[in-house]
């Protein structure tokens, strides 16, 4: 279901964790373009898309989520219910009782906070009791995350990687830089709240009721791409074609937009902008499409991971340096640079380095380093635009 729309027929073999569309299909070829269902095997293009709307399997806590539900996997536990989400207008409606968008949709309803409750009191035997029609059980991610209503809005909470909440600091960094850069509209408003003592990521639901967020293998298929069906057809680390898949969706002055993208990834250390965090904002009445503001700065100003830990890139700041010039050197000089004011950014090494300043949970040496990241970032950006 897309709203109201009823666009095919399929079955899911939880188990398995396999889905096929059926022969009967109510919208006819029209469903598969606002599902992403395109290439020749769309019973494997379904299960993909399925997936995705699922908890990760790779989520911190997922062991707890799904023993609470007395699920097996996270594809059963959103069949529990209707696959409800806030980041898109899909949802799934089993034969039976005639269900409509108005009566569960999360944008005009009430939704079951006992999920919310249970992560940030880690008390998981709370969801014993919780309705699945909740929309945290289709939001992907490593990280714990919940869906809290607060003061008349609509709130996405992530905790932090580090138990100081100090990795916190350059998701902080990447949005103020991303206002700086490339001004408030462009990027998804991002503060930093406290939770039963724990430092958590908060940002607000980025579009209203009548639209949703279209990433990846969606896009791509409503922009005429295809690729296989475990993968995603964008990839992340070619401008040229994410600007190709912009313009094909609607987007005005695609290659400027993704100019901007790069840049900010590059200056702003951003290891996570993979095609996850990339898309549009669809108007599921018109099919009108804007640009996403720019969201999810986990991995900015900080970029090492789990298989790069903070103490190892600190203990060898060549081999950051390396890392940095590997991830982040992908501009062009034969871009529109004309938006770009370099004196904007004068001075923003300070901030970066005072930033990670006074936590013992992250090397002596960190701030300093990341500080000399950026401005070589700074340096390399003004050198490709010529406005040394």
């Amino acid at each position: 279901m897309l709203h109201n729309r009823e666009l095919l027929d399929f079955d899911v073999d939880v188990a398995a964790g396999k889905a096929r569309v059926l022969d009967a299909l109510p919208a006819g070829e029209s469903a598969f373009t606002p599902l992403g269902l395109g290439g020749r095997d769309r019973d494997a293009a379904l299960t993909s898309l399925l997936r995705r709307r699922c908890l990760s399997p790779q989520r911190d806590d997922i062991v707890q989520i799904l023993a609470a539900f007395g699920a097996r996997s996270p594809l059963e536990l959103v069949f529990m219910g209707h696959g409800l989400s806030l980041a898109d207008g899909l949802w799934y409606r089993a034969p039976g009782p005639l269900v409509r968008w108005e009566d569960i949709n999360c944008y005009d309803n009430d939704w079951d906070d006992a999920f919310c409750t249970a992560v940030l009191t880690r008390d998981y035997a709370r969801l014993a009791t919780c309705s699945p029609d909740v929309p945290d059980i289709t939001t992907g991610g490593q990280l714990a995350k919940v869906w809290e209503r607060r003061d008349g809005h609509t709130w996405l909470l992530k905790e932090s990687l580090l138990p100081s909440g100090a990795d916190l600091e350059g998701a902080l960094l990447a949005f103020e830089l991303c206002q700086m850069l490339l001004g408030e509209a462009a990027c998804q408003p991002l503060r930093v709240v406290e939770r039963m003592g724990r430092r958590m990521s908060a940002s607000p639901l980025m579009h209203g009721p009548d639209e949703e967020l279209v990433q990846g293998r969606r896009l791509c298929a409503m922009a005429g791409y295809s690729g296989s069906e475990d993968t995603d057809p964008i990839d992340p680390a070619n401008p040229d074609q994410l600007a190709q898949v912009l313009t094909r969706a609607g987007i005005v002055d695609a290659s400027v937009l993704v100019a901007k993208v790069f840049t900010f990834k590059a200056l702003a250390l951003h290891q996570d902008l993979h095609e996850g965090n990339l898309g549009v904002i669809r108007n599921v009445l018109t099919g009108d499409c804007r640009i996403a503001p720019l969201f999810d700065f986990d991995r900015a100003f900080g970029f090492p991971s789990r298989d790069y830990p903070y103490e190892a890139v600190c203990k060898s700041p060549a081999l950051a340096t390396m890392l940095c010039c590997s991830n982040f050197s992908d501009l062009d000089p034969s871009w529109d640079w004309s938006w770009y004011d370099p004196q904007t950014l004068e001075g923003f090494e300070a901030r970066v380095a005072s930033a990670f300043a006074g936590y013992d949970d992250l090397p002596q040496n960190f701030g300093e380093l990341i500080s000399g990241l950026f401005a070589m970032q700074r340096d390399y950006v003004n050198s490709v635009a010529g406005k040394e």
